[in-house]
């Protein structure tokens, strides 16, 4: 669990160092979508400094554990800008929050695999928990 809290703190101070430092060199991260291949570390560096240079604001809502595995969901919340007006000061911005829930299964202090989950009922089925039990 402190590997995951100290990576939630670092990426939304914007340590994407610490946040590296984190990451097994060969961690797999798996999409929702089955066909995807896993992400390699490479991507998932790229995938993390794009999403922090969306400059969305995170929460960390959930963190459950089980053996090494924890589950983990978030919300983002962020404005995004019509492309098509260039004022600095736009009045069509659209406001967004999305969800986020995924497995992170952590080694000697590494995140070695990531498995995202459409939802938290799911994820908490692959870890052998019903909703009850939270």
């Amino acid at each position: 669990m402190n590997t995951i809290l100290r990576g939630y703190r670092a990426f939304v101070a914007g340590d994407l160092g610490t946040v590296a430092e984190l990451l097994d060199p060969d961690i797999e991260w798996f999409s929702v979508a089955p066909e995807q291949p896993p992400a390699d570390l490479d991507e998932v560096q790229t995938i993390l400094t794009a999403r922090h240079a969306d400059g969305y604001r995170i929460e960390l809502e959930r963190c459950i554990c089980k053996g090494e595995d924890v589950l983990v969901a978030f919300r983002a919340a962020g404005v995004e800008k019509d492309l098509d007006d260039d004022r600095p000061l736009q009045s069509r911005r659209t406001f967004t929050i999305g969800r986020y829930w995924g497995i992170v299964t952590v080694r000697e202090g590494r995140v070695v695999r990531v498995r995202d989950y459409p939802g938290l009922r799911p994820g908490l089925e692959a870890l052998g928990l019903d909703e009850g039990a939270i």
